[in-house]
């Protein structure tokens, strides 16, 4: 049999929104009072239901069902409805001997943080009581207090067994929740005390402590008890082995009773910078403070109303941020040291990195192995370890990047270190800097190439350490011809003979010695003579370039050529020798152009001249080389209208436009 009875519940101004809608917005937090009070109500078993498919604010519901011992209509009326009511002071036994998580009375108006409507349905002794709250109905202005009525029913003799069901309709979130989320929340906000007695469900899946997978546990089991301030408290911590990527995971949850005191994250206020601050993203662990939560009065409650931190300005709670802050700190050290070590370790048991790092100067080693502890801090794995330490040796290996690996050591975040370190590798930074420290270097030495020229330097030193063109060509042959791969320098026909395995042919000057022998490209052979710029030619100088040919052409079946390089003037006629196959003539001039022509592109590039020619045609050429390498080598109609690509080491811009001058 139905009955109906008028509930009455008396609201002081805007108490309900104050105290439900403004401090329980989160629907993880607001959930998690309702599963407390049914912890409360003796439950063994709670199971909350949430909308997981068509999810609709307006006509979507959230319940929260438990076993507990339920309510009678007059309980209804003198307890439930009697907001801030110390449930500790004045509490009706509850089974199992359960310390009430309760104490202000509010956390019964927590579902108007998510939702409009709290439907009631509560039975005890088989007597089963329903009614609806409705913030609508209820709200007031600030200074006004009145008696609401709330219409409710009973129903007598139903023979359903105790326990009570809460009903959250008219949703305030226009988002339908996260089920894996919610559950991880509701597992990091009990304790493993609670989940032991009461089985807590999310949509039939049972909500349990979060499973870490620990690189290291203290205690490996169990919990340690300590002593703070004359208070018994438990802990444990631990790291996981890969980065907690749900911030509710990370650092130290609080607990009193059961239940969360301090909601993660939380590091009793530990420094960021301080020594493993990248260890917060693997640190999980949990304190129990029972004591905290003792009493009965407000008087000396420390802990907020919605749970989630404790009042640590309080003189009460100084021994214990105290020594919460010191085992912070100390975990995060070891954490630091370890993840150091290992990764030093790891780097130097892999042999090929052990041998390079162990050819660096002392000085070198010692920096290096700095950086590898701060990689070994970051979120990264063993793999990724190795590729970026190979990466941080080759710039200690390049010794002229000083001002790089600078940059590298003074970098203390893993972080900043990892993503730099990524960045510039997929860059191939280095590799880059390397191959324009070289070309720069070439700049350089063509200049004095042009300088030595200018000044008409001798052939060969007439006493040790003067310049002289011999001792560049042969320290820079390219400076001949890029493209020439020379062989030998000051040789005698007689000794490269006989290298060449030809003693049985007779030399009959073996006093001959050329300057230098290259080879083409082709596959020929260049006997090239030098004659300083300001030298004369003669016609013993070509003369005397045709009898090393003639020499050296019996021992090889490869075609052999000369090289005159001089400057422009000569004692007989130059028509007479120009043109011949066997023999290029070359002036200083020209062996200048031609290998200023092959590196003068790149001086824009060095420079960064963003708006000279040669910087933009690079540019250019780089686009169109991706794409090519990406997509094949299409072209397109306008591009084939373009004509050519640029081509470059064939004759200096500059050249060029002298030319279109003369011209």
């Amino acid at each position: 049999m139905t009955r109906q009875r008028q509930f009455n519940m008396k609201i002081l101004g805007r108490l309900l929104e104050h105290l439900g809608s403004q401090m329980y917005k989160r629907r993880d937090t607001a959930l998690a009072e309702l599963v407390a009070n049914a912890w409360d109500a003796g439950a063994t078993e709670v199971e909350v239901t949430v909308p997981a498919g068509n999810y609709d604010a307006a006509v979507s519901q959230i319940t929260i069902a438990d076993n507990g011992i339920g309510m009678t209509e007059d309980q209804v009326q003198l307890e439930y409805l009697v907001a801030g009511r110390n449930r500790r002071a004045n509490v009706t036994p509850i089974p199992h001997n359960r310390m009430v998580m309760g104490r202000k009375g509010i956390g019964k108006l927590a579902g108007f943080g998510i939702a409009q409507i709290i439907g009631i349905e509560t039975t005890r002794d088989e007597v089963t009581t329903r009614l609806a709250l409705d913030i609508t109905k209820m709200k007031r202005e600030a200074d006004e207090v009145a008696n609401v009525d709330i219409d409710g029913y009973i129903d007598d003799a139903t023979g359903m067994p105790s326990g009570t069901t809460i009903s959250l309709s008219q949703l305030k979130h226009v988002s339908a929740p996260n089920i894996e989320s919610l559950i991880e929340s509701l597992g990091r906000r009990f304790s493993r005390v609670v989940h032991g007695e009461m089985t807590i469900k999310v949509n039939g899946i049972e909500v349990k402590e979060p499973t870490i997978d620990f690189e290291q546990r203290v205690p490996e089991n169990d919990w340690v008890t300590t002593d703070v301030d004359g208070h018994s408290v438990r802990y444990y911590y631990g790291f996981s082995r890969s980065v907690l990527t749900s911030r509710i995971l990370q650092g130290f949850t609080l607990y009193a009773h059961g239940k969360t005191a301090q909601a993660p994250p939380f590091f009793f206020d530990v420094e960021t910078r301080a020594s493993g601050q990248h260890g917060t993203r693997y640190l999980y662990g949990a304190v129990e403070i029972d004591y905290l939560d003792d009493g009965t009065d407000d008087d000396g409650d420390l802990i907020s109303t919605d749970r989630q931190e404790i009042d640590w300005e309080a003189p009460e709670v100084e021994a214990l941020r105290e020594w919460g802050a010191e085992l912070t700190r100390r975990a995060l050290r070891d954490w630091a040291d370890r993840r150091e070590k290992t990764a030093r370790t790891s780097v130097l048991d892999d042999p090929q990195l052990a041998q390079r790092i162990s050819r660096l100067d002392a000085p070198s080693q010692k920096e290096l192995m700095k950086v590898i502890g701060t990689l070994g801090r970051s979120a990264i794995g063993p793999d990724k370890l190795l590729e970026l330490a190979s990466f941080v040796v080759s710039a200690y290996e390049y010794r002229h990047f000083h001002d790089f690996t600078s940059q590298i050591e003074s970098l203390d975040d893993p972080d900043e270190l990892n993503t730099l370190l990524e960045y510039l590798a997929e860059w191939k930074v280095l590799e880059s800097r390397a191959i324009l420290e070289v070309v720069k270097g070439r700049l350089q030495i063509i200049d004095k190439f042009h300088t030595m020229l200018v000044n008409d330097a001798p052939e060969t030193p007439p006493r040790r350490g003067m310049e002289n063109l011999h001792d560049l060509l042969a320290d820079y042959p390219w400076l001949l011809n890029p493209e020439w791969q020379v062989l030998y320098e000051e040789r005698t026909i007689t000794r490269t003979l006989r290298e060449w395995g030809n003693e049985d042919i007779e030399d009959t000057d073996d006093r001959l010695r050329y300057d230098f022998l290259a080879l083409e490209g082709g596959g020929s052979l260049l006997i090239i003579e030098i004659k300083r710029s300001g030298h004369a030619v003669t016609l013993d100088d070509v003369q005397r370039l045709y009898k090393y040919r003639q020499r050296l052409q019996r021992g090889t079946g490869l075609r052999v050529s000369m090289v005159l390089v001089s400057g422009p003037t000569w004692e007989d006629r130059r028509d007479d020798w120009v043109g011949r196959e066997e023999l290029q003539l070359l002036e200083w001039g020209e062996v200048y152009d031609s290998t200023r022509a092959f590196y003068s592109q790149y001086r824009a590039v060095l420079e960064a001249d963003v708006e000279h020619r040669d910087f933009s045609e690079m540019q250019r050429e780089l686009h169109r080389t991706r794409a090519v390498i990406a997509d094949g080598s299409y072209r397109g109609e306008q591009m084939r209208m373009e004509g050519l690509g640029p081509q470059y080491g064939t004759r200096s811009r500059e050249a060029d436009e002298e030319a279109q001058q003369d011209d």
